[in-house]
């Protein structure tokens, strides 16, 4: 019988979550302690990828799910911290059913390798396992359409949860799915009830959340990460002897079944929100088009129609932002294979490296997290492999062997603030200002101006790195280029921050959506621009004429007490400058940490836009970051602040060599 192949695409997304679970959770086991529960959710994630597997006939995935669910199995009854090499040959496993589910995915059901590659893997884990058999047998012939009987740790003590949260929560179900996973990173959460689909759009009356945990935690350490979730009001925690009763019969007195409205969720392919996305731009410009028409329109009837257009607009914003809602991705969907990286990386480098992540529930716009996933990486493995220092290094400074690297995530206003902190080595600035020199980043005398924070910002120019040679994994400075234009792209910005022989800080600024932007319109040699709302400090206006007929590009401005670089945008771009005689407007825009004036012929205004990636040649003009469309119809080009501020200190460099050579 043919295998139901219209179940192939929900097997595929469903199979590839619980195996990068899978493998999270194995890395996970060389930090517990001894008799972790963590085991059960690994067995349970093993024995669900089979049965599945089962159901459409892909024999590959099954032969070596099952045998790693003997040695799963095996393993759990040892009560013991698992050998490395066990460890080991479990993630090769999980690496194999990875590539067994991404070929059934693509070559419909075809093998992935040959059957004596898969019959080979599946006999090394039934070897493992049968090695542990003397110790401790195990039953694993439970049939493979039954679901696993749970494995519960006798030694383990129950804890009961009762969790309030506040009568102003406006997303209890996503406060709880912050609860639900706060909880399981201590131990095994055999029971919650309401689930969160269940509080899914309920505003009123929230009924209390309870559980049950077992864990090694205390119940001090339970009830302060109920407490640090958001809008928790009160938690109270108690240890139980026996099983307690199913929480939803006890829950029934207290809370009414129609009360909990359970509302179905769909997966929905990211090309089909992306398509939407797309139209309600569109239908932004064309709203933004029917605004331009009705100026023209007689007085009489133009009040009317702009009225309309309002409530169309606000419609259409609201169509847009529910979309951007939809898209919003948890920061966890980039960390989870960090960890795995971590662990493979120290072990091949001999070091000992233990990756924290805070924040993993942040959420993010979706182009944001595929965008970020390359950058994120190279920064984590640049802290392991250069960061960090080796075991010996480490204890002949007095520091622990194992070293530490937090990548932490937080929500500010708008935007999302990205850290990745090691303790290490750290950089040496003026090891960095001698390798820019060297390597024609920046010239010897401008490099003797710069302080340490300035230095540090050198690491992000082409080819500037402490290390003379690099490794196959990476080097301090190779790639941080592309890692800072990647951030750049996404409307972000990111620093550096260092102190020698204690560690190094990246800091990333991001936005929580890249497709809507608040731009400052201005107008030069007739052409009108944008700039980010976010990096314009301010704004003024200064007459040149009081300044003699020197050179504009020498001129600075006092902005605040403060002396700003000022330049001419219409010279920078090889514009004709259209101003009239007279004061003419100033920005002074924020960046590489530090500030610079542009001039420019008019500002137009404020406007909200939707953003478009630029598209050859346009992607390779400095000072460029994206365009998106008027409601004249007129294409409108975004200005980068970091490439308009490279341009300026390109034009200084130029009229300095020129003024030298004179």
């Amino acid at each position: 019988m043919e295998p139901p192949r219209k179940y192939l695409p929900i097997f595929v997304a469903e199979a590839s979550e619980q195996l990068e679970e899978l493998a999270r959770e194995l890395v996970r086991l060389e930090a517990e302690a001894a008799g972790t529960p963590l085991w059960d959710s690994i067995f349970r994630r093993a024995h669900s990828v089979k049965g599945s597997a089962a159901t459409l006939g892909l024999t590959a995935i099954v032969d070596i799910a099952h045998a790693a669910e003997s040695l799963i199995g095996q393993l759990k009854l040892q009560r013991a911290s698992p050998r490395k090499s066990d460890v080991d040959l479990l993630l090769e496993a999980t690496d194999a059913l990875a590539v067994q589910v991404r070929a059934a995915a693509s070559a419909d059901l075809a093998p992935a390798s040959a059957p004596g590659a898969v019959a080979q893997l599946a006999d090394r884990l039934a070897s493992a396992a049968r090695a542990l058999e003397p110790l401790a047998p195990l039953d694993l012939k439970r049939p493979t359409s039954a679901p696993p009987a749970p494995i519960a740790d006798p030694l383990l003590p129950r804890l009961l949860f009762t969790v309030l949260l506040s009568p102003k929560c406006a997303a209890p179900a996503a406060r709880v799915m912050v609860l639900e996973r706060k909880l399981k990173k201590l131990g095994v959460l055999l029971e919650l009830f309401p689930a969160p689909a269940q509080l899914q759009g309920r505003k009123e009356a929230l009924p209390p959340v309870r559980g049950v945990l077992s864990t090694r935690a205390s119940a001090d350490e339970v009830r302060a990460a109920c407490l640090s979730v958001p809008e928790v009001d009160e938690a109270s925690v108690e240890q139980v002897s026996d099983a307690p009763p199913p929480l939803a019969s006890r829950a029934s007195a207290e809370v009414k079944p129609t009360d909990l409205r359970v509302e179905p969720t769909i997966r929905v392919k990211a090309d089909a929100l992306d398509q939407v996305l797309d139209g309600a731009g569109e239908l932004l410009l064309g709203i933004a088009r029917l605004r331009e028409s009705a100026r023209k329109l007689p007085e009489s009837h133009a009040s009317a129609f702009e009225a309309e257009i309002d409530r169309l607009r606000r419609q259409a914003r609201e169509l847009h932002g529910r979309v951007m809602t939809a898209r919003l991705t948890p920061f966890s969907a980039l960390t989870e294979r960090l960890p795995r990286a971590v662990r493979d990386l120290s072990h091949r480098l001999g070091k000992q490296v233990e990756l924290e992540i805070r924040g993993a529930e942040v959420e993010l716009d979706r182009a944001a997290i595929e965008a970020l996933a390359d950058p994120l990486s190279h920064l984590v493995r640049n802290a392991v492999d250069h960061g960090i220092e080796t075991i010996d290094e480490r204890l002949a400074k007095g520091k622990a062997a194992r070293g530490k690297i937090v990548l932490s995530a937080r929500r500010e206003r708008d935007r999302v603030l990205v850290d990745i902190e090691d303790d290490g080595r750290g950089l040496d600035a003026d090891a960095l200002r001698e390798r820019a020199v060297a390597c024609g980043a920046i010239f010897a005398e401008a490099a003797a101006t710069l302080d340490t924070a300035g230095c540090y910002q050198l690491a992000f120019l082409p080819g500037v790195s402490t290390k003379a040679e690099a490794t196959d994994v990476s080097g301090r400075g190779v790639g941080l280029d592309a890692v800072a234009r990647a951030i750049e792209a996404l409307g972000g910005k990111i620093e550096l921050h260092s102190q020698p022989g204690k560690g190094a800080r990246w800091s990333l600024q991001l936005p929580l959506a890249v497709s809507v932007a608040n731009l400052l319109l201005v107008q030069v040699g007739g052409e009108t621009f944008g700039l980010p709302l976010h990096r314009v400090l301010l704004t003024t206006e200064y007459d040149q004429s009081a300044r003699g007929g020197e050179g504009f590009e020498s001129r600075s401005l006092v902005v605040a007490g403060q002396l700003v670089r000022a330049h001419s945008l219409a010279k920078l771009f090889g514009l004709p400058s259209l101003a009239p005689p007279g004061p003419r407007p100033f920005l002074v825009l924020e960046a590489e940490g530090g500030r610079f004036a542009l001039s420019v012929d008019r500002l137009v205004g404020q406007e909200e836009v939707v953003m478009k990636p630029l598209f050859p040649p346009l992607d390779r003009v400095p000072g460029l970051t994206g365009l998106s469309i008027l409601g004249n119809g007129r294409p409108l080009l975004v200005l980068d602040p970091r490439g308009l501020h490279d341009l300026a200190v390109a034009a200084d460099a130029s009229a300095a060599a020129a003024k030298g050579a004179a």
